[in-house]
């Protein structure tokens, strides 16, 4: 059974972790990673401040995301057990 991780923007870019993190999630049977449309948009912010010329044509997802574990979180995310 995989672990479910939440892969936050400071983790999905800069581009050699967010690459290492994907792989690891591409496993099988290790983890499963999420993330919601906020954080996307946070990398996205991000990655235009460093690389300005990024269209807004550029997919949200992370290369290799359709791969590593299915849907992403709901909008708002998700809430740690009480």
């Amino acid at each position: 059974m995989a672990f479910i991780v939440i892969y936050d923007a400071n983790v999905l870019y800069p581009n050699t972790l967010r690459d290492l993190l994907i792989r690891i999630a591409q496993l099988p049977h290790l983890v499963q990673a999420k993330w919601t449309d906020e954080i996307l948009d946070e990398m996205l912010r991000a990655l235009r401040k460093n690389l300005p010329d990024i269209s807004e044509e550029k997919g949200p997802a992370p290369a290799g995301a359709d791969e590593c574990g299915g849907p992403r979180l709901p909008r708002g995310g998700v809430r740690a057990p009480r």
